[in-house]
């Protein structure tokens, strides 16, 4: 494990995971300002030369000459017909769902239009894309002060090597990293410097991830861990222990995905899809925080140990056992929960039990 997660995680964009068609397309987008697929409704509606996206499934082709064009469905039992270019030949070559950005010309409502396809993209590829997105402006408005985080949640030093050995080891206080921790600013602008390592750590976990799966992983991590002002480390533990890095983990009461979101839990996090790691993992980071932030207020020691556990007894049986109980529940699988988490983090601190 030396090494593999004190240097950080992956601040590339999905879109730089993605495959190599999406970034032309959302560059085409871009130019012609625009925000999301056009309703057929409007592009009936459409007069003149326009540029608009839409999304429909490609159930047919013909080519006159050397002129190709494709019939796009864009609801059941209405379709429109797109002249393609040379570069967008593989929409010939069966069924396929696609986001289309085309130019509408039409000279007034009593003529037909004509379409021709500008730029193309897998339609599950854009919608990804746009969930990410969404999920990223979400992160960003909810952000608190830096001023308002626990001391506790500071990111890893570069470098840090996890195998150094803090010398003191009392479970009553903070973790002490081998090296200083940057300030968050820092920390942010050298996200795309710590993401290999974090990538291979989660892929050594979990070997039947392919490497674009653990840079996503990796990077959904580190960056909303960096909004929300959580120690990485910590929410690798978590992951970690709760699903070993398996997306489509479902435990016997339902709890699905990394962070094992129980389905109302998610609801209430704005996770659509539990499954989807970059949602999943926005939402999981973002009820650490809650928790983490919550009982850091009651014990009022954001250096000890105390909320730590408090919030790890939360996340595992729910911040109402806590209550009830008055600290973490009786319950065999909550306190194994809680010791083995605290006692992944501090391995990844570097810290001997």
């Amino acid at each position: 494990m030396a090494r593999w997660l004190c240097l950080g995680l992956l601040c590339a964009l999905w879109i730089g995971v993605q495959a190599q068609e999406l970034e032309p397309y959302l560059k085409t987008r871009a130019a012609h300002k625009i925000k999301g697929a056009t309703p057929i409704a409007a592009l009936e509606l459409a007069v003149g030369k326009r540029v608009l996206e839409v999304e429909g499934v490609v159930v047919g082709a013909v080519a006159v000459g050397d002129e190709q064009s494709v019939l796009m469905e864009v609801e059941p039992g209405r379709s429109i017909v797109v002249a393609i270019g040379a570069g967008h030949g593989w929409l010939t070559r069966g069924q396929v769902r696609v986001r289309a950005i085309v130019e509408v010309q039409r000279e007034s409502e009593l003529v037909t239009p004509t379409y021709r396809l500008l730029n193309a993209a897998f339609a599950t590829t854009v919608v990804r894309w746009e969930t990410q997105q969404r999920a990223l402006q979400q992160a960003q408005a909810q952000t608190p002060p830096r001023s308002q985080r626990p001391a506790t949640t500071r990111p890893p030093a570069r470098g840090s090597d996890l195998n150094s050995r803090a010398r003191n080891s009392n479970p009553t206080r903070a973790p002490q990293r081998p090296n200083p921790a940057p300030d968050w600013d820092t920390f942010r602008a050298n996200l795309s410097l710590y993401q290999p390592e974090y990538a291979r750590f989660i892929r050594s976990r979990n070997p039947r991830l392919s490497a674009q799966e653990a840079d996503q992983i990796a990077w959904a991590i580190l960056r909303f861990s960096a909004h929300y002002g959580v120690d990485p480390r910590f929410i690798v533990a978590i992951v970690l222990v709760e699903s070993g890095f398996n997306p489509d983990a479902t435990s016997r009461k339902g709890a699905a995905g990394l962070g094992q979101l129980m389905p109302g839990t998610a609801r209430g996090l704005g996770v659509v899809d539990p499954y989807d790691p970059i949602q999943n993992l926005h939402g999981t980071v973002k009820l650490v925080r809650g928790h983490l932030e919550k009982y850091w207020t009651q014990t009022g020691d954001p250096n000890g140990w105390e909320h730590v556990v408090l919030a790890l007894a939360a996340y595992n049986a729910g911040s109402g056992a806590v209550r009830k109980h008055g600290g973490v529940p009786p319950y065999r699988e909550t306190q194994n929960y809680v010791r083995k988490v605290i006692r992944v983090y501090k391995q990844l601190c570097g810290i001997r039990e």
